[in-house]
């Protein structure tokens, strides 16, 4: 049976402040919308659509790219192809989707891209034969059925474990990035890798009427190497069921920073900042806060193949995937040891 979209009105303001505006006047009754790449499938599957969608493709000032601010409206192809961002930016950018796909995608988009399951990316036919789940019109979670609450195994209606599927978050937060919100109560900058919650179903720190306006890097960020890896049923189309990021940089043969942004394997991007330095916040307590603690001492020590692979075993161990993308759990949780094994030897060895 054909999906249609379901009716909505579209706005399209040509500024941010106009955008905020009519957020604001519509309260929970909006979305905004950029590509359009998984809101609109989203829809069609009848999946927490708005009757007001707010169209960012006409506001000039979110199409800013430099080395070390990234407009929301810049499209993936723009970023897969400006040689003064981060390659790991750009391999990131280059790896989603389809080339097409790429023309209308953008980096809000994507770091705003909806956790991805088996059991919420269905059509509502196909949901309503289950009686739905808690992400979407039901009561309950079919990944993980039961929890354990004060001891006692309970039915699951309050934990929603969908994946966080975006390439770009978990590069940029490896390269330390920070994300600039405009909405009714002003403009605010914060750490991307705070901005995201282990929760499926928020999935991050947006607060009534808010957009993302740009993301920010760290000058350090344009001096360390970066590289990107995924896996994914088909390298093209289909979204990661694994993803790493890699910033490294080196004194000689010694690290002198790491930083690596897991993807794909969790409700959030996960950080392992091997300095100890950024630790993520905790608005709920079953998610990292501090994957890397307890961690033997990597800064200051030498890339060996032997520190190389303690690394990639230790991001294997802490990886935590869930059966509900494509490829088993196991598979994924291997290969996330595996992906940062090749990243770390390739930008060892590549500039040497």
């Amino acid at each position: 049976m054909t999906m249609l979209l379901p009716k909505f009105e579209l706005h399209q303001p040509t500024t941010v402040a106009e955008a905020v505006a009519l957020a604001k006047q519509f309260g929970d009754d909006v979305d905004y919308i950029s590509g359009g790449t998984d809101l609109l499938p989203n829809y069609k599957c009848g999946l927490n659509a708005r009757t007001n969608v707010i169209s960012l493709q006409h506001i000039a000032e979110l199409k800013q790219i430099s080395a070390t601010e990234i407009g929301a409206g810049v499209t993936l192809t723009e970023i897969e192809h400006n040689t003064d961002v981060p390659a790991g930016v750009r391999e990131a950018a280059a790896h989603i989707a389809s080339p097409l796909l790429r023309e209308s995608g953008t980096l809000g988009g994507n770091l705003m891209l909806d956790n991805r399951c088996h059991f919420f990316n269905q059509s509502y036919f196909w949901r309503n034969s289950l009686g739905y789940c808690l992400k979407a019109d039901g009561d309950r979670c079919h990944v993980v059925p039961k929890i354990n609450v004060d001891g006692k195994s309970v039915l699951n209606d309050k934990v929603c474990v969908a994946t966080h599927s975006s390439d770009l978050a978990p590069m940029l937060i490896a390269l330390g990035a920070e994300a600039t919100f405009a909405g009714p109560d002003g403009e605010r900058t914060i750490k991307l890798n705070d901005f995201y919650w282990g929760d499926g179903i928020e999935r991050f720190e947006r607060k009534p009427g808010e957009m993302l306006v740009k993301v920010t890097l760290p000058d350090w960020a344009l001096n360390v190497r970066s590289g990107w890896k995924k896996l994914a049923p088909r390298q093209s189309i289909d979204f990661s069921v694994v993803g790493v990021g890699v910033a490294l940089d080196l004194d000689g043969d010694k690290v002198s920073k790491l930083r690596i942004g897991l993807g794909a394997v969790d409700t959030t991007p996960v950080l392992f900042d091997y300095a100890g330095r950024d630790v993520r916040k905790a608005p709920h307590s079953y998610l990292f806060t501090d994957p890397t603690k307890d961690m033997q001492e990597v800064i200051g020590q030498p890339l060996t193949d032997e520190l190389i692979e303690t690394v990639a075993a230790h991001v294997q161990t802490q990886a935590q995937p869930k059966l509900n993308v494509p490829m088993a759990p196991d598979y994924r949780k291997k290969m996330c040891g595996v992906l940062t094994r090749r990243l770390l030897k390739e930008l060892r060895d590549t500039h040497s």
